[in-house]
């Protein structure tokens, strides 16, 4: 009778819940508090509970009683709802009660209410019964993979169903239980439902790479939409599917356990691989960019070595040619629009990126290369060059954003150590890493004027720390690219270093802006200019060159006046004088006909070049008689048919112009010029017109000596200058710095260290016999130097052993020579002290060195700190006069102390 009364006092409890009345719909209110009151305060009881609304669900649902099965379908909600810490008590009863329930998909009433309680139990169960409960967890799995039919169903009104089936798989992958026990086989189950619905869509999976939006409005958001289209009055259209698929990726993603990211990783992309989805790309890079908008930030980055893994290992996984080019082209597709979106990714090995990069890249181009010679379908070649234009876009998306300081420089020097293998060598090589070697370097040049182009628009501006700039002599090793054979590569690599030297005022539609003060010169800079203009020098005079090449070489002297302003034009003006020299020059007779004309040409359109050029820097700096005075020069050549247009407007505009042809030049061909450009006349004007280069008019007068300039840079015998700019192992070095220094370093130096990047005035038979006049100091002639304060000459011997042997410094001359300069008397001795140095000239002083560096010059700037008496300081004077030797060493040295500072023989003052 006991057992009967406790019977009877849950099931009268559970039965007074359900309504008596047909207009009655759920549940009676205070009833069912009741019952709940019952069941929290009893949790024993709910086995017996539980088991009691199951009979009752399977005896309603089979005689067709629908409102009472809704009624016992809200109850049990409530029950799980307010007995979450017992829920596992009842937990194979709720699950049976679905699954009995979902047989039978005909009442959609009845499927949306299966999902709203599912969903709830999902949100309270953890998992911790499905390990150890098989029966339990065999259900569990049929009711999941129910839902999941429910989500992939075809036919009429199949969206709402798809609808309900992704809102009951969303609590399936947003519930712990989902990795408590064998988490692979859920995700087999829910993963292709999902994806499923995704690539269903018409128009593709279209994702906007962005920043999460605040989360309570995305949530109000996405409730709003679901409740509006499951009502029964609304369509429901494939956008709301989508959006539903989407925010299932976004709950089965957005997780803060890193390993389980990994974990639904792959089995996303072994779907793609089991139903063939990766062409067309749309759908692929779409389903991976919603994977990518719902990581956490700090676990973005697995995407993107899951990614460069799978292109790694899908030619070992995929036999058929095609397939595997379509899945390759879609991987890279998606990590270009990884690498190039707003999303930052936190712990991304850049370097390592960027080396796997550059591999696929060659391995594309050799596949390239193996179809072109066998002859293979346009189709795979099409496939291939996609390939490559998504490697070299994801290579100059490494630049988006900034992680850590010297981020860009490294990237950049990775790809100058791959450009500049082999660059001096004789024969060049035909292959280089099994690609043909034009087609590597020109792949390559594209990767680095990406890189380039990408880090001035947005990475440098984007980094929330101070990042290192680019330094030119980063591109210093590849400047031999511009004597290529390939006009492909030459043109190349001026689009990147005009890239590089491109300012954000460097506009060709802006007009021509006025100058402002003058960069301040640093010595990477230095010699990158010294190395460039003596490649320019050879470039322009190649015999191969092409119109293209002609407007690249003046675009590249336009962005280095952009960049470097007054510096640059002073320097690069004996230059160009130096090349219209050149052009001036007749050729020997025996040359051919057709090389003759060609050579007019190059020659014509140099000279024209040269005074495009002219023009663009005489209207910057406002200079309206110079001007005026090319112009005129432009009007003769013109009316004399010896002025050649040149094609260019940026350096994009190169690459449209590189099947450009010489065009046969009008006769007569001799003289080539009859207007050249009149030196004196031109820097008289430059110098009196503006006060702007009156103070370094002397540089307007320089000979550029090509020469000179050549053994100074390529000076491989002296440690100070590294080893040379066309060396592959490039190690920049200059004058007083040593050649190992940081690569980022940026060291300032004053005018008179600048002087070695000067052209130099070399005359024709002194070339050869320099180190003879620095040892004969008798015999030096005046005509090899005629700009005081000038020891080029002799850097330009750099490389002579003899003369360097002859020429060593010792610790105690350098002591004494710097003590010497420190106790020279003030101006009221200057007199005694200059009568002093001069006598010492007679006494052995070389002229040479005077010519160079005057030392009575030098000895009226010298002031003394401390007065230590006039028989000291005699002394020291009468010192310096007897030392010829250290009066040179001391002008090569140009110490010049200022007044009221201290001498330092461990620190020199230079």
């Amino acid at each position: 009778m006991v057992c009967c009364s406790r019977y009877i006092k849950h099931a009268s409890l559970i039965n007074n819940c359900y309504p008596v009345r047909p207009d009655e719909k759920g549940p009676k209110s205070s009833e069912l508090s009741y019952l709940v009151f019952y069941a929290t305060s009893k949790p024993a009881k709910l086995t017996k509970v539980g088991n009691f609304i199951e009979r009752r669900v399977v005896r309603d649902h089979r005689k067709k009683r629908l409102s009472d099965v809704h009624c016992s379908l809200e109850i049990i909600k409530a029950l799980l709802l307010s007995s979450k810490a017992h829920l596992n008590i009842f937990s194979k009863n709720i699950v049976s009660i679905l699954d009995t329930l979902l047989v039978d998909i005909t009442d959609l009433d009845i499927i949306r209410h299966c999902q709203n309680v599912f969903s709830a139990f999902c949100s309270a169960h953890d998992g911790s019964t499905l390990g150890v409960d098989t029966e339990f967890r065999n259900i569990y799995d049929r009711v999941v993979a129910r839902f999941s039919d429910i989500a992939t169903l075809t036919g009429d009104n199949s969206n709402r169903y798809r609808l309900v089936g992704l809102k009951a798989l969303e609590g399936v992958v947003s519930s712990s239980a989902l990795y408590a026990c064998d988490p692979k086989a859920q995700l087999n189950m829910v993963l292709p439902a999902i994806l499923d619905c995704l690539i269903d869509s018409k128009n593709g999976v279209q994702v906007l790479l962005e920043e999460e939006q605040e989360p309570e409005e995305a949530s109000s958001r996405r409730s709003m939409s679901f409740h509006a289209a499951v009502h029964p009055d609304n369509v429901v259209s494939d956008d709301d599917v989508t959006a539903a698929a989407l925010q299932c990726l976004r709950a089965l993603f957005q997780t803060p356990n890193g390993g389980n990211v990994k974990l639904a990783l792959g089995p996303t992309f072994a779907y793609l691989d089991e139903n063939s989805r990766w062409w067309p790309a749309s759908f692929g890079v779409g389903i991976i960019k919603a994977i990518l908008n719902s990581i956490l930030p700090q676990f973005r980055y697995m995407v993107v070595n899951e990614i460069i893994n799978r292109v790694d290992s899908v030619d070992s996984t995929t036999p058929d040619l095609t397939l595997r080019l379509q899945k390759k082209a879609t991987l890279i597709a998606a990590l270009e629009a990884i690498l190039v979106s707003p999303l930052s990714l936190i712990g991304m090995p850049v370097l390592e990126v960027l080396n796997s990069l550059i591999l696929a890249l060659t391995k594309s181009l050799s596949g390239s290369s193996s179809l072109s010679k066998e002859g293979e379908s346009s189709q795979l070649l099409v496939l291939e060059t996609l390939i490559q234009d998504g490697l070299i876009r994801s290579i100059g998306g490494l630049a988006t954003h900034i992680y850590y300081t010297n981020q860009v420089p490294h990237i950049i020097s990775h790809i100058v150590g791959k450009l500049s293998f082999k660059i001096g060598a004789t024969p060049q090589p035909e292959i280089i890493e099994s690609v043909p070697t034009v087609d590597y370097r020109k792949a390559l040049l594209k990767c680095l004027t990406a890189v380039i182009k990408t880090s001035k628009e947005n990475g440098r501006q984007e980094a929330g720390f101070h990042s290192t700039e680019i330094s030119s002599d980063l591109l210093t090793p590849c400047l031999g690219l511009l004597l290529d054979e390939s006009v492909g590569v030459r043109t190349a690599f001026a689009q990147a270093l005009i890239t590089f030297l491109a300012t954000e005022d460097d506009n060709p539609n802006a007009g021509s802006p006025m100058m402002t003060s003058p960069i301040p010169a640093v010595s990477s800079d230095l010699y990158f200019r010294a190395a460039t203009h003596q490649t320019l020098h050879s470039y322009a005079r190649l015999h191969s060159a092409t119109p293209t090449d002609m407007a690249a070489i003046y675009g590249i002297l336009r962005a280095l006046f952009t960049h470097f302003q007054d510096d640059e034009f002073m320097r690069v003006v004996p230059v160009l004088f130096s090349l219209q020299d050149w052009c001036l020059q007749q050729e020997a007779e025996s040359s051919s006909t057709e090389s003759v004309v060609n050579l007019v040409a190059r020659k014509r359109a140099l000279a024209t070049v040269i005074v495009i050029y002219f023009q663009k820097a005489v209207t910057s700096y406002g200079m309206s008689e110079t001007q005026e005075y090319l112009e005129n020069i432009q009007t003769s050549r013109e009316s004399e048919s010896q002025w050649m247009p040149i094609y260019y407007e940026n350096q994009e505009s190169l690459a449209r112009t590189a099947t450009y042809k010489w065009e046969t030049p009008t006769e007569p061909l001799s003289p080539v010029l009859t207007h050249p450009l009149a030196r004196e006349h031109l820097v008289t004007l430059l110098t009196t017109v503006s006060d702007r280069f009156r103070a370094g008019a002397d540089r307007f007068g320089l000979t550029y000596s090509p020469e000179s300039q050549s053994s100074l840079l390529n000076s491989h015998n002296n440690p100070q200058f590294g080893s040379g700019f066309l060396s592959a192992n490039h190690s920049v070095g200059i004058l007083g710095h040593k050649s190992e220094r940081s690569m980022d370093s940026r060291i300032r130096v004053s005018r008179l260290l600048e002087d070695w990047a000067l052209p130099k005035i070399i005359a024709p038979s002194a070339s050869s016999s320099i180190g003879e006049s620095l040892d004969e100091s008798t015999e030096f002639s005046e005509s090899t130097f005629t700009r005081e304060n000038s020891f080029a000459a002799g850097l330009s011997s750099a490389g002579d052993s003899t003369v360097m042997a002859s020429k060593k410094i010792g610790v105690d001359n350098l002591k004494a020579a710097l003590a010497a300069a420190h106790l020279v008397v003030d101006s009221t001795s200057s007199s005694d002290a200059a009568s002093s140095i001069a006598g010492s000239d007679s006494r052995g002083v070389s002229p040479a060195a005077q010519r160079i560096y005057p030392l009575s010059t030098q000895t009226q700037t010298l002031r003394k700190q401390h007065h230590t008496g006039s028989a000291s300081a005699s002394a020291s004077t009468t010192n310096l006069a007897s030392r010829p030797d250290l009066a040179d060493l001391l002008n090569t040295i140009q110490v010049t102390p200022t007044n009221g500072s201290t001498m330092s023989l461990v620190t020199p003052p230079y």
